[in-house]
């Protein structure tokens, strides 16, 4: 076979992701023409893409000797040095490259990942912009995404806002993850002044005349993306809760003074329409004075009288009753679906009636797979029936299939684990996947992975069915179960994924013990568990809960959560309230009124593992505290050094405010 035909046979084994096949005729080539410049290259790229980085170099230096001018070897060569933590040499490469060729998008995008990764998030959006500008990838996307989620304004930018905006709406990620920035830039928006005025006035609630003032609604009303944050995730700025606080208070007050012959369309419906949906996307956590909800009850009775009497409804009466209340607690609400509506509307009738009414007729279809009988999961179970978590709307891009080893060579570049080999099919686990975001990022990730998804809560497995079924995906099977009975299965899995569940069983350490007998030797679990150093401030503030005996249900999670932001001294706990999970009724539950939790620390987890030979892979945690870590512990290259990790944990004690999430191997 001539050379050249080995070449293209290689290549085309590495587009099909057949890298064994692909490395042995690579090596063909080479062995007949050592100074093959596509081949050494294209080898180094493949070994660096499958986690074996000292390959990946040799190659990649010899095709370099070969083409000193080549920008692409210079990036490559890069990726490499960043994997192996050696950032300034990794810098060095890609302003090489961009030396070479200016406005070459894999240099621009590397630097961009790089810089994001050292803290240099305005610096590193600069990059990702210019590439943006060159050509949109996914790549491209998913950087700029990044970028965003550690900027902070210092001032407003037009041209931002309309790229953060497609970001939000396509979207290029999770939009929960692009909600900060997005909020940031709508407030320094010098327009938008109505934000600044309600924050400054509260707890008085202003007029809509005082909240707006002459022009400002209009402003408001014509802001498409506040409009689409609103219908995105639940918002998560203390500002800007007051300020749609007053916001639908204004909007009450104009459609209680509309007579059902008035059947009119306000200018500012979209915005009324997305206020009314993040209303209920939050579990209407926003608060409301007695003279209010007094209002909002009387209208509410409005509307049921007109729909039982088939009267005519305006609009915002019905905007607005959503915006207070769930309109699939009306008893006649399903004749609103007879009308027809402004597509505003029959969104909001699509989240509050269409939406939930599919997931009831689901819960026929999900078995029960074990009993539940342990008085701790019972009071768990009840929790999630009445807030299923996590709340969530819509889903970050799917990445790019890939198997195991890959995954793994690639999330862990400098961990040495067990290679587990190609699988044609990957059984998974998803032990309490909640709404189902978890269950299907997981089903995506690996080709051909089956997924069985299991929760306590009904009510939360029939959103993520309803979710799942809304995707298409077909390789997931939901089923009820309790964690602690999941030895009766006789069923094993190559990964089982464990978020945010065993801290809350009555026996943890037993827990995860249960799992692990239900994973093949060789076999991979992503665990997370509270931190001990992390919760501080949320163990004292659940002490404050009890003594000041406030309830669980949602009347007294809104007072506690007013109570709390009303407070002097609210400064002292300021990553309570910046956290995410503050802000909707059933996300706030789980942080601070939950039934059942342990704390945990890093030096009991290692003992742990140590005591099941288990082996530590790594953090699935953030670059930029990835690389402060880094900083401090350099030897550490791997970073697994679960006592160093205890160090700088104690050093930095908000590190793991979002648990410790992290991946292990079960070397047996």
């Amino acid at each position: 076979m001539r050379i050249d035909e080995i070449f293209n046979n290689a290549l085309a084994n590495h587009n099909a992701n057949n890298y064994e096949e692909a490395i042995k005729l690579y090596k063909m080539v080479l062995s007949k023409d050592p100074k093959h410049l596509d081949a050494n290259y294209l080898l180094g790229t493949l070994y660096s893409e499958i986690g074996k980085l000292g390959e990946g170099k040799q190659y990649l230096q010899k095709a370099e000797k070969i083409m000193p001018s080549s920008p692409y070897i210079k990036v490559n060569l890069g990726i490499i040095h960043k994997k192996q933590g050696k950032h300034e040499t990794a810098l060095n490469c890609f302003i090489r490259a961009l030396q070479l060729q200016p406005n070459l998008p894999e240099a621009l995008n590397n630097l961009a990942m790089l810089l994001n990764d050292q803290g240099e998030s305005v610096m590193a959006l600069n990059f990702i912009k210019q590439s943006l500008q060159i050509k949109e990838t996914r790549e491209t996307k998913n950087i700029f995404f990044k970028c965003l989620q550690h900027v902070s304004f210092t001032q407003y930018n037009n041209e931002l806002r309309a790229i953060m905006f497609r970001a939000l709406t396509e979207p290029w990620g999770r939009p929960s993850e692009l909600e900060n920035a997005c909020i940031d830039i709508v407030k320094k928006d010098p327009e938008m002044t109505c934000i600044e005025r309600a924050a400054n006035a509260w707890p008085h609630r202003l007029s809509a005349q005082e909240l707006f003032g002459t022009d400002g609604f209009a402003t408001v009303a014509d802001d498409q993306l506040l409009c689409a944050l609103l219908d995105s995730a639940p918002i998560c700025d203390i500002e800007m809760e007051r300020f749609l606080t007053m916001a639908r208070c204004a909007l009450l007050e104009i459609a209680s003074g509309i007579t059902a012959s008035e059947y009119m369309v306000d200018s500012a419906l979209s915005f009324y329409a997305a206020l009314a949906r993040q209303c209920f996307i939050n579990e209407y956590v926003f608060s409301g004075t007695d003279d209010e909800m007094q209002k909002a009850r009387y209208l509410q009775g409005v509307l049921v009288a007109a729909l039982e009497t088939k009267t005519q409804i305006p609009i915002l009466w019905v905007v607005a009753v959503a915006a207070y209340f769930p309109l699939g607690s009306l008893a006649p609400a399903n004749r609103l679906l007879e009308s027809q509506w402004p597509k505003e509307v029959t969104a909001i009738l699509e989240q509050q009636l269409i939406e939930p009414s599919k997931e009831m007729q689901l819960q026929a279809d999900i078995p029960r797979l074990t009993d539940i009988q342990d008085k701790v999961t019972l009071l768990v179970q009840n929790q999630y029936e009445e807030n299923p978590y996590p709340r969530w709307v819509k889903l970050a891009p799917a990445e790019k299939p890939m198997n195991i080893d890959v995954y793994f060579r690639r999330k862990f570049p400098l961990t040495s684990f067990k290679h587990y080999g190609d699988c044609d099919s990957v059984d998974v686990l998803i032990a309490g996947c909640g709404t189902g975001q978890h269950s299907i990022e997981s089903a995506q990730r690996f080709p051909g992975a089956k997924v069985l998804a299991i929760d306590l809560s009904i009510n939360s497995l029939c959103y993520a069915k309803r979710k799942t079924l809304e995707l298409g995906l077909t390789s997931i099977e939901y089923a009820q179960a309790d964690l602690m009975e999941l030895g009766s299965l006789e069923r094993s899995f190559d990964i089982i994924e464990s978020s945010g569940v065993l801290h809350h069983l009555a026996n943890p350490w037993g827990g995860w013990q249960v799992l692990l007998t239900l994973l093949r030797p060789g076999g991979f679990m992503k665990i997370g568990l509270y931190s001990e150093v992390a919760r501080r401030s949320i163990v004292q503030i659940r002490s404050v809960i009890a003594e000041q005996n406030y309830g669980t249900t949602a009347d007294e999670i809104r007072r506690f959560r007013q109570d709390l932001m009303n407070l002097n001294n609210s400064s002292d706990f300021e990553p309570l309230l910046k956290s995410p999970d503050f802000f909707t009724t059933s996300n706030c539950r789980d942080l601070l009124f939950h039934a059942q939790e342990h704390l945990m620390t890093l030096t009991g987890i290692e003992t742990f593992l140590r005591d099941n030979n288990l082996a530590f892979l790594g953090f699935d945690i953030g670059q930029n505290v990835l690389h402060d870590y880094l900083q401090r512990f350099p030897k550490d290259h791997a970073a697994t050094n679960l006592g160093n990790w205890q160090i700088f944990e104690n050093e930095n004690p908000t590190t793991f405010t979002g648990m410790y999430q992290f991946w292990i191997q079960k070397t047996g």
